[in-house]
């Protein structure tokens, strides 16, 4: 089984210049549930590069 996962580019919300990204519970949660069933899983943002987590 193949999972792609597709994290969020964004690093500010909006434009109030607050800080935002992905909430890392809401992606180890379902990774490692997918990883131990035995998914190859593969992580992406929609610009690419290395996805902002959410302070």
């Amino acid at each position: 089984m193949n999972v792609l996962i597709v994290l969020t580019s964004h690093d500010e919300l909006g434009d109030t210049g607050r800080k935002t990204g992905f909430w890392l519970e809401e992606l180890a949660a379902p990774y490692y549930r997918l990883k131990d069933a035995g998914a190859t899983i593969t992580l992406a943002s929609p610009k690419g590069g290395r996805p902002p987590l959410d302070p």
